[in-house]
């Protein structure tokens, strides 16, 4: 069996010896279309597993998916060779802005998670790590939105959460 890749890996993160806690259990939130894209299909499965799922508005959003180090949507995956979890997961510490997606110009802001990352705190982020998100966020969101070229705009802010 082929061994999955986990997109957003930062250089320099220290993985399960950090003593951070880097999934946010209660605030993993996608937009509706994402969910649809990737999840919809395994959503009986995902519910198995023990991930509560709640739909509100255009949102998605997911709790009980991880005990803050452990992933299911990666522990309990059908399909070990994509990494199924949300955009905002893939991209730690860094979190998409889903309310002021600028669809008219085509841009995206990205804000920090959260300030509790080791590497926000010491203002670490490599610039190898932020090609890689522009990637992701290209990537999904040109399969999200039909092949629309998105910018990113990073945000050198943590988000405030408005969920």
């Amino acid at each position: 069996m082929k061994v999955q890749a986990i997109e957003g890996k930062i250089k320099g993160c220290k993985g399960r010896k950090c003593e951070d806690v880097c999934c946010d259990d209660n605030a993993v939130v996608e937009w509706i279309g994402e969910y649809l894209a990737y999840h919809d299909n395994i959503k009986e499965h995902l519910q198995k597993q023990g991930i509560k799922i709640q739909f509100k508005d255009d949102r998605v959003y997911f709790t009980h998916c991880s005990d803050g180090k452990k992933c299911k949507f990666l522990k309990y995956a059908l399909n070990k060779t994509i990494d199924p979890r949300p955009i905002d997961c893939k991209i730690y510490p860094f979190v998409v802005d889903w309310d002021t997606i600028d669809f008219d110009n085509k841009i995206v802001k990205l804000y920090f998670w959260d300030n509790t990352c080791p590497l926000v705190k010491n203002k670490k982020i490599p610039s190898e790590f932020k090609k890689e998100v522009e990637h992701i966020i290209k990537r999904d969101f040109a399969h999200l939105f039909w092949g629309t070229k998105f910018k990113i705009e990073f945000v050198n802010e943590v988000y405030k959460h408005k969920y």
